[in-house]
This record gives structure tokens, C-alpha cells and sequence, in this order.
């Protein structure tokens, strides 16, 4: 019998967080990873466990849930000018000053993250076989691409985003393994100015929103681009009768107030 691979679509969900609930679950998931998992947070500067800065008044935040589990597994940002000034340039100088026009039609991409658990959910299309176990051989080759996958999904609702917003370009300020991945998916990236050491080193570039849209990529997956939180949250209202659904972990229990 010929099995269909799984798919991002099939497994995965993209929401963007138009709702103080759904940013709060975005910034819970940047202090697992940043404060937690990898250390290049100050826990102590968050201590109700939101990981937040100066730049989210500017942002629009994403969102990937694991369909079978109810999991929040991922989180990315795209980040709107500060008065002329992106978060990149806090750190580094383009080769060129950006233009006013840019500034009016481009974001940086950040706080791109998928959190360690994630290693936990191969990819899967049935409820049953969710969660794989770490000595299955199957799950081993699906965990090598995951991060990816996600990150993809990731990318994919954040260009659609953009086009529909008159946003033509970004910017992404990253380490050079994620600009090898990024760059080996065909994605054509300018250098735009030096590396430079934040948390490592890291290289601003530049991306067309339109030609990323053109990626082969989404010929074959990701074709779902991103549904609305505050959609997610009428649906369980509806269906729970307006009582409040609130999410533990990967268990949902109804309130009775």
C-alpha cells in the first residue's frame, strides 16, 4: 500500500495573534525558548514568564499549533520601523542607509523559535500517533526536518501577511546555519551590511517579499498561509456553549463559571 508523506498541512497550523490571549502564548513561548532553553535572556527580567521588549508595540506575531495535540510549538514576529530604525540596526550598520520608502514597506523577521518539546510530535497524520518516541527510526528523519518544517510554515503565513499588506521586502538578522538553510531552500538573499557578534555572529540581509512568494516550496506544502486566533477562540465558544476553554499543557478543560 502506497502511503501519502505527511504533510505541514496535515500536522500543523499557523495563527496569527490578533488577541491579548493569543500574544500572551507568543511571549510564553520566547521565554521558554530564550530564557529557558537557551539562555540569552535574564529570567529575572520576566518574572511573570512573558518574554517581551520595546519592539512588540511595533509587531505582528505568529503562531504554530500542533492540529492533534492542541500544542504551541512555535512563534516569529514581523517587526515595523521605530521612527527609521529597525532592530537589526541596533547592532550593525547597512552597507547603504535605507531609504524612507523602505521603511514604509519592509519588516524584520524575528524571534523566529520552536521550542525543544516540539521534539516530541514527528510528523504525523493521525491523533493516535502523535507523539513519537525518540528510538522510532521514522521519527528520527522527521525530527531532522521539523524545525525546518515548522520554520517554513512560519515563513509562508508571515509572506502572505505581507503581500496582503503592501509590505515588499524584509529584513532577517541571522546566524550563518540559518542563512545556509534559508539560502539552500532557494530563497535569494543581499548581504546588506557586515556580520557582526549578537549572540553569536550574526548577518543582516535583505529578502523580496515577491520572490520568496515564487519558492517552489509552497508548491508542494504550506498552502494554508494562517488562520486568525480570535477565529479559534469563537469556534470554542460555540462549541463549549460560550464557556471558557482554557489549554494545560495538551490537556483542555471547561470552566463553569
Amino acid at each position: 500500500m502506497t502511503h501519502n508523506p505527511p504533510t505541514f498541512d496535515g500536522c500543523f497550523e499557523v495563527f496569527l495573534a490578533d488577541t491579548p490571549e493569543a500574544k500572551e502564548i507568543h511571549y510564553r513561548i520566547r521565554y521558554r525558548v530564550y530564557c529557558d532553553e537557551m539562555g540569552f535572556e535574564d529570567k529575572q527580567l520576566f518574572p511573570d514568564g512573558l518574554e517581551r521588549d520595546e519592539w512588540d508595540a511595533y509587531s505582528v506575531h505568529f503562531l504554530v499549533r500542533h492540529k492533534f495535540s492542541g500544542e504551541w510549538l512555535g512563534a516569529l514576529r514581523l517587526v515595523k520601523p521605530d521612527r527609521r530604525r529597525f532592530p537589526f540596526e541596533e547592532h550593525c550598520t547597512p552597507y547603504r542607509s535605507l531609504s524612507k520608502a523602505c521603511y514604509g514597506q519592509a519588516v524584520e523577521i524575528s524571534r523566529l523559535c520552536v521550542v525543544k518539546e516540539a521534539r516530541r510530535f514527528a510528523l504525523r497524520k493521525t491523533h493516535s500517533q502523535f507523539e513519537a518516541k525518540p528510538g522510532n527510526i521514522s521519527f528520527l528523519h522527521d525530527y531532522r526536518n521539523l524545525n525546518r518544517s515548522i520554520m517554513w510554515g512560519l515563513y509562508r503565513a508571515a509572506t502572505v501577511y505581507s503581500a496582503r499588506n503592501g509590505i515588499d521586502d524584509w529584513f532577517i538578522f541571522v546566524t550563518p546555519a540559518l542563512a545556509y538553510f534559508v539560502n539552500k531552500e532557494g530563497f535569494r538573499m543581499r548581504q546588506i551590511g557586515d556580520a557582526c557578534d549578537h549572540r553569536g555572529q550574526r548577518t543582516p540581509y535583505r529578502l523580496s517579499v515577491q520572490h520568496i512568494l515564487q519558492n517552489p516550496l509552497w508548491l508542494q506544502d504550506y498552502k494554508q498561509d494562517y488562520r486568525l486566533y480570535s477565529e479559534l477562540a469563537e469556534t470554542r465558544a460555540v462549541r463549549y456553549g460560550g464557556r471558557d476553554l482554557r489549554q494545560i499543557g495538551v490537556v483542555s478543560f471547561v470552566s463553569r463559571a
